[in-house]
């Protein structure tokens, strides 16, 4: 296990020694809202990760098996075990997705959760949307509350120079 600068240990869940190490990313299994998690990778010295194509999507999934383990056949889709926090945002402007380095998300035929991209504001009285960027065990991306305490999840900081 590693244990963060901010306190926050990430642990191997103990897979193989056959299993690649991840390069580019390391995953925190301690769940915490967008908001949060961000500032625990910048407490690191790292940010959260980007996620840039279908290889660095198959290196995140390899990411989440070897430090969350495999998935559990009784979480439902919208288990917060499934998701992991990504380091994208809209905040600035609906629908212009931007990493927090201020690049823009390329869209490479991102595999988006069916509904996902609509800031659903309107249906929560008026409060904050759904503007930070999450990506799901099977490779799926969504847009999801960013400051919502009922959205705690893992989350995944990038190695530096990756």
């Amino acid at each position: 296990s590693i244990t963060m600068e901010n306190g926050t240990t990430l642990t191997s869940s103990g897979n193989t020694p056959s299993m690649r190490l991840p390069r580019k990313y390391i995953l925190s299994n301690e769940p915490k809202i967008w908001v949060a998690a961000r500032g625990a990778c910048e407490d690191a010295g790292l940010h959260l990760a980007k996620v840039r194509n279908p290889d660095e999507v198959e290196e995140m999934n390899s990411a989440i098996i070897y430090f969350l383990g495999e998935a559990d056949s009784s979480w439902k889709t919208w288990n917060a075990n499934n998701w992991i926090w990504l380091g994208g945002s809209d905040k600035e402007e609906e629908g212009v997705w931007k990493w927090l380095d201020g690049d823009m998300v390329e869209t490479w035929d991102m595999p988006w959760r069916e509904g996902a991209g609509k800031d659903n504001a309107k249906f929560r009285n008026g409060k904050e949307g759904q503007h930070a960027l999450a990506i799901s065990r099977w490779g799926e991306f969504d847009d999801s509350f960013h400051n919502n305490k009922k959205r705690m999840r893992p989350f995944a900081c990038q190695c530096p120079g990756s």
